[in-house]
């Protein structure tokens, strides 16, 4: 083999080296656990002036599972206006809905006397870090196009996590997560 055709050689075998250890770090290809805790549920102003305590409830939907209500059996639990829930409930993914590198999952704020929008969420890029996201109600909206006064406004959320077995350390992850089929 002559000199140029053994150095194109050696410098192709280090893209493929390098292009394959580039595409592992943005979507292995081996299996990881994939976690989404459903941290808190706030309720600012349930936008009842007249009826500060509200029944709240949770639902989840994973594409390809069906939807999950929190708390466990679907009950409504009670809360009232600058009040937080802890909820702190785990959920892992398997491995099989994660499509490229993500998934998506909706969360619904169910609030007896009151239509929300679910949250979508749309998780990319899982291999390459962990996050958290928080959806709100759309306050702009209430006040702009529905034409709600201050005290009418529904200012709630949910605070989530997203979280893979690749960017955290071992004792981070649950050994009570509730696995999805």
């Amino acid at each position: 083999m002559t000199a140029w055709k053994t150095a194109l050689a050696g410098v192709l075998g280090t893209i493929i080296i390098q292009t394959t250890a580039y595409a592992e770090t943005i979507a292995p290809t081996k299996p990881f656990r994939t976690f989404v805790t459903i941290k808190k549920y706030n309720l600012e102003n349930n936008g009842i002036p007249s009826k500060p305590i509200s029944n709240v409830k949770l639902e989840i939907k994973f594409p390809g599972a069906n939807p999950i209500e929190l708390p466990e059996g679907g009950h409504f639990w009670s809360i009232g206006n600058n009040q937080s829930q802890e909820i702190n409930r785990t959920f892992e993914i398997p491995y099989s809905m994660i499509r490229n590198d993500g998934f998506a999952l909706e969360l619904t704020m169910i609030r007896k006397g009151k239509t929300i929008l679910p949250c979508k969420f749309e998780i990319s890029r899982l291999s390459q870090f962990n996050r958290s996201y928080v959806c709100r109600t759309d306050v702009a909206f209430q006040m702009n196009q529905q034409h709600l006064s201050e005290d009418k406004i529904s200012k709630e959320a949910v605070e989530i996590r997203v979280f893979s077995d690749l960017n955290s350390p071992p004792k981070e992850i649950p050994q009570d997560a509730i696995a999805l089929k």
